[in-house]
């Protein structure tokens, strides 16, 4: 059997996972890799210089032919080029570039893509980041045949990726990265044996019934990265913590200053919840309810309070202080932990990693230590 003319299209780490499976296929003489396209390199600040995509470095490994075209739209030589190809399939992941339909033309069997979600759940740019912070139980990867709508086309294959109830957007992402990339090399194989049109064999998302609350992911704004203690509620700011990792995008204000988050948990008091403390809860909708570890309070908590009342046996019993529970209130400030109360009683969020503005990623002691951090100190 003749392999398969391959042009493949991407960008990032996503992108560059999903083509070393496409370069296995091409030892197995599956396919004829004919081209990477993929963005062009971007200025670095730091490095004082322009960095190439993890796609285009892997490509000159390989000593393939990488094109870095800034647009598709009236771009006569790039479809011209594609033409002369006379290719059967394009490979598309993470590209970043619009496809006209001139393009989307081209291929015998039409353009794959590898789409970070369970479609048509959460379609648009930043499917990840909204699992993480819609709280969805299951996330998962979806191959469909690309149509000239925003990840509107038929299905070829799907896979359900169970979603830690800790985890944070780089580890997700990696895993939705490497289970995109088997999904993807599984599909590509069956168009090579049995020469499939995707346009005309995958199935239809209409088909599936979409949950409205999770159907779009839009781009993230500086808004949606604001955490206020005041009103957000702990397992929103959690979500945010743990979503927008990748660049440190969540962020509280102190002493009129941003400090972005970049690592921290939620715990709770099981003597303040009471019986309401049940380690996880998952509703039918497959949502995570309590995202909490449920402590003895041995981050340093205990030792705090100084509220002693008296039971009826003659015994006394310590109580956290009222000030614990205000939203956005400092309760402790040491080598034991960073803690700052929430807008729910007996919920407390511990910082374990901050990047004050101006400054580098730094543990909390450091943090405390620098900007001389102390109990009752408040966050906004």
């Amino acid at each position: 059997m003749h392999p398969l003319s391959v042009v493949f299209m991407g960008t990032p780490e996503i992108a560059s996972d999903s083509m070393k499976s496409i370069l296995e296929l091409r030892r197995a003489n599956m396919i004829d890799l004919r081209a990477v396209y993929t963005k062009p390199p971007v200025w670095n600040n730091k490095k004082k210089d322009f960095v190439i995509s993890p796609v285009s470095k892997l490509a000159l490994e390989h000593d393939i032919d990488v094109r870095t075209p800034r647009t598709f739209r009236d771009n006569k030589d790039e479809a011209d080029f594609l033409k002369s190809l006379n290719i059967d399939l394009i490979i598309l992941v993470a590209f970043g570039l619009i496809l006209p339909q001139e393009i989307l033309n081209i291929p015998k069997y039409g353009i794959l893509n590898l789409h970070p979600s369970l479609l048509p759940d959460l379609r648009g740019p930043a499917p990840i980041h909204c699992a993480i912070l819609k709280r969805i139980r299951f996330s998962g990867v979806s191959v469909m045949a690309l149509d000239a709508g925003v990840d509107t086309g038929p299905i070829a294959a799907q896979q359900k990726i169970d979603a830690g109830k800790d985890e944070y957007y780089r580890s997700l992402y990696k895993r939705l990265s490497l289970a995109g990339a088997v999904l993807l090399a599984e599909v590509v194989k069956t168009v090579f044996k049995f020469k499939l049109n995707m346009r005309e064999c995958a199935f239809s998302q209409s088909s599936i019934d979409p949950d409205p609350f999770f159907t779009l992911s839009g781009l993230i704004n500086t808004d949606e990265q604001k955490v206020d203690f005041f009103t957000d509620d702990p397992l929103e700011i959690y979500a945010k913590v743990r979503a927008f990792e990748e660049n440190g995008g969540a962020f509280f204000i102190f002493k009129s200053r941003a400090v972005k988050l970049i690592e921290a948990r939620l715990f709770a008091d099981k003597t303040e919840l009471g019986e309401d403390c049940s380690s996880e809860q998952e509703g039918k909708d497959g949502l995570f309810f309590d995202y909490c570890d449920y402590a003895d309070l041995d981050c340093g908590l205990k030792s705090l309070g100084n509220d002693e009342t008296e039971k009826a046996d003659g015994k006394t019993d310590k109580r956290i202080p009222y000030i614990f529970n205000i939203p956005g209130i400092i309760v402790s400030a040491n080598k034991s932990g960073l803690i700052i109360s929430t807008i729910k009683k007996g919920v407390y969020m511990q910082i374990l990693k901050v990047k004050p503005e101006g400054k580098n990623v730094m543990g909390h002691a450091d943090f405390i230590n620098g900007y001389r951090i102390k109990q009752g100190d408040e966050c906004r």
